[in-house]
């Protein structure tokens, strides 16, 4: 039986679970985006993935996907130890903050297939 069908409440969570997972692809796109123009030497790039590391922190936990937020959360302390270096970013920075844009690609696939596979048997 459809626990949704006896808890309006989560029934209202779960479609709002599966807009924010469906906006991953644009968020993903977004980081993507940052990085190619702080590749470009557009400086002010990091402080917006920073931004959007931190977005993702907060709202992958209001959502229930941990792994969003943890890798999230990583990343935006990456981004603020980078900045803090007031140095050209080298190389080997931009392969690191390649790793963090994947790894939060990664756990929006995880937190994908977790959502597709439904809560557990009987935790609801």
């Amino acid at each position: 039986m459809n626990d949704d069908a006896n808890d309006p409440l989560a029934g209202v969570m779960r479609g709002l679970r599966a807009e924010y997972l469906g906006e991953a692809p644009e968020r993903v796109r977004e980081l993507s985006a940052a990085l190619g123009r702080l590749r470009t030497g557009e400086s002010s790039a990091l402080v917006e993935l920073q931004r959007y590391f931190h977005r993702l922190a907060g709202s992958g936990g209001s959502y229930g996907f941990p792994l969003i937020t943890d890798r999230s959360r990583t990343a935006e302390y990456a981004m603020q130890e980078l900045a803090a270096t007031e140095r050209p970013l080298e190389r080997a920075d931009f392969a690191v903050i390649e790793q963090h844009v994947l790894g939060v690609a990664d756990a929006f696939r995880d937190a994908q297939r977790m959502f597709d596979q439904g809560p557990p048997p009987g935790s609801g």
